[in-house]
């Protein structure tokens, strides 16, 4: 009920933007790309070399893409979201997870691209809760061997 009601205030648009977007995950040298609905074999491939402990309910290793740019996708300055990102950073420096820079991007260069961390172990109660403390819409969730799954807020 509670992901009904807040979806309805995310218009067509909006969501088509959230579902189609691109998200790059930076490690090392390499750019992982993930996509909505779409097994990601190198990232499942980094999270199992790595050995990134906390599982879901499911015993599989997890993961979240999460922003704190543009909260509830009112686009702000480019100096205003690296401070709200600077913050998520500050925010998840006291908790136990680990994470990589990461990057959303608009695959039509409309929308600017947002500022993201790919936090590893998180479960998806834990990223849903960061992601309504920094004000978003959605945020990216998936766990090993699974496809990458849009979680409204």
């Amino acid at each position: 009920m509670h992901q009904q009601r807040n979806l309805a205030k995310v218009n067509a648009a909006l969501q088509t933007a959230y579902e189609q977007a691109i998200y790059e995950v930076y490690y090392g040298q390499e750019t992982i790309k993930i996509y909505i609905g779409e097994y990601c074999r190198p990232l499942d491939y980094l999270i199992a070399k790595c050995d990134y402990a906390p599982r879901s309910l499911t015993n599989r290793p997890t993961w979240a893409l999460i922003t704190a740019a543009n909260p509830y996708s009112k686009p702000l300055s480019e100096l205003e979201n690296q401070q709200r990102q600077q913050k998520l950073i500050e925010y998840l420096q006291e908790l136990p997870w680990s994470w990589l820079d990461a990057v959303g991007k608009d695959r039509t260069g409309v929308w600017t691209p947002e500022p993201s961390l790919l936090i590893l172990g998180i479960d998806r109660f834990e990223a849903i809760a960061i992601g309504q403390k920094f004000e978003q819409n959605a945020l990216v969730y998936g766990e090993l061997n699974q496809p990458a799954e849009l979680q409204w807020l």
